[in-house]
């Protein structure tokens, strides 16, 4: 996280309000899950209810968790225990106060307490433990004064996917230990907020505080609307503006909602490993280099086709040209016209050369514009890129390398002019506009946007049938579990 960021999160500095739209589901579920253990005994089925408030993909996501809760927890007979972690917990000896969310907490029969956090997003799973998540850490920090001395039966589940995993903790044995894992992480944090110096780059896209922020003179603060599901300041990607421009549903559910996908969306790892090794490749030496390529490709177990890539791209790099970077992240404000919006983009590579910012995006897949101008993903690298090029007095050239062995040609390469920028941004700041007049949501109902849409199988004006791919608790008859647990 950008370092003056992390100094607005923990010292709290103005922002605006923002919605927390993950939230909708989560309090949803767990005022069922809570009614469901009312009284001791195994969860009440009946209790989960789906709200009115929810959209219909939401009640997709609240159903399949609720079915998977059942099937996690329906053998254990406890009653719910409501802890007092609602708001953060202060911690006056380190001159904080600890926030996150804490689930559920419940008691058997016993006496015996147990603490139930949740994943509904498809988040990071643990691998063992559920506590080598932070956010697993710092519940049960917050719920020592509950358990005392006394064991806490940690666990973890993810309700989309049916897993789950857990374990006892020995609050008199494991708390100092525990303790002393936050003191060191919040040793580091601050460490890193002596010195807030901003870094723009994506994390631009998830930050609440770009008024006075000395990476972006025209950030603003822009209050959301009541009950509204966007925030004040639209923030996009060229991936998200290229899903805003597609279909304003699909973009709410994944952008506002934070819905897990339900399908696949047709993205490929091979394109993700080949911009990880070009950037690996460049980083470390050159991409004419044979012996070094291929060292890196043995390294890293390439196979033949992405070795047909990278020299297909050595043969496109540009000579004697300086390496802005690779990988670059970079973002920009727009603040006037009304209304304002954050940009963000991941340029693979960018170069400069004979007066020009060359800007590269590898590309390992079909080629769906003639023109570059065409892609909307390419708008908004254009527009960010921008500034880069306006900072260094060069001009900006945008060039696709189709590294493909099928694909013959590049398009032409794209040469922006101050009249061209001037129309991208115009365009951005409609579509923003057009976004916030939004209300109805309706999906595009078209085939060739469905049939990859990460939502179709959940989304009722999906134009494509579909089966999500969340595995179903009466068809598969078996808990997935994960590794370390008890099966």
């Amino acid at each position: 996280m950008c370092a003056r960021r992390l100094a607005a999160e923990v010292e709290g500095w103005p922002c605006a309000d923002e919605p927390v739209n993950r939230a909708r589901i989560r309090e949803a579920f767990l005022e069922a899950a809570r009614t469901a253990h009312a009284t001791l005994g195994p969860p009440d089925p009946a209790a989960f209810q789906v709200r009115p408030i929810l959209e219909p993909e939401e009640r997709e996501v609240f159903e399949q968790a609720a079915r998977w809760y059942v099937e996690l927890y329906g053998d254990r007979a406890v009653e719910t225990h409501l802890h007092d972690c609602d708001r953060p917990t202060d911690a006056p000896r380190r001159g904080v106060r600890i926030g996150g969310w804490v689930d559920l907490t419940l008691t058997d029969a016993h006496g015996k307490k147990e603490l139930r956090q949740f994943e509904l997003w498809g988040g990071r799973s643990p691998d063992e433990d559920p506590l080598e998540l932070d956010s697993v850490l710092l519940a049960v920090l917050r719920l020592a004064k509950w358990c005392k001395d006394e064991p806490l039966l940690v666990s973890w589940a993810d309700l989309v996917w049916g897993a789950r995993c857990e374990r006892v903790v020995d609050m008199k044995v494991e708390l100092h230990d525990l303790a002393r894992r936050f003191d060191d992480q919040l040793d580091q944090v601050r460490v890193r907020i002596a010195d807030p110096v901003p870094t723009m780059g994506s994390d631009c896209g998830e930050c609440k505080h770009a008024s006075r922020c000395s990476a972006h003179p025209q950030g603003i603060t822009v209050t959301s609307r009541r009950n509204d599901l966007r925030p004040g300041v639209i923030k996009f990607s060229p991936t998200s503006f290229e899903a805003m421009r597609g279909c304003v549903r699909a973009w709410r559910n994944q952008y506002l909602l934070s819905l897990p996908a339900s399908d696949q969306d047709g993205h490929s790892w091979h394109g993700l490993q080949l911009h990880s090794l070009l950037r690996f490749v460049h980083e470390h030496g050159s991409c004419r280099d044979n012996a070094h390529v291929d060292d890196v490709m043995r390294a890293h177990g390439a196979d033949a086709s992405l070795r047909d890539e990278v020299r297909r791209h050595a043969a496109r790099c540009p000579v004697k040209a300086e390496a802005v970077g690779h990988e670059l992240e970079i973002a920009r404000f727009h603040r006037r016209p009304w209304p304002p919006f954050m940009a963000t983009s991941r340029l693979d590579a960018v170069w400069v050369h004979d007066g020009v910012l060359d800007v590269r995006d590898y590309k390992t897949g079909h080629r769906w514009y003639e023109q570059i101008s065409e892609d909307p993903r390419a708008q908004v690298q254009a527009w960010t890129a921008a500034r880069l090029a306006d900072e260094r007095g060069l001009r900006l050239r945008m060039r696709y390398e189709y590294l493909a062995t099928e694909i013959d040609d590049d398009p032409p390469a794209w040469d922006l002019e101050a009249d061209d920028l001037a129309m991208i941004e115009e365009e951005l700041r409609h579509t923003v506009e057009t976004i916030h007049s939004e209300s109805a949501w309706a999906g595009v109902r078209e085939e060739s946007t469905c049939r990859d849409c990460r939502y179709r199988s959940i989304c009722p004006d999906s134009a494509v049938a579909s089966e999500h791919l969340w595995p179903r608790v009466k068809e598969e008859g078996e808990v997935a579990h994960l590794s370390g647990v008890d099966r």
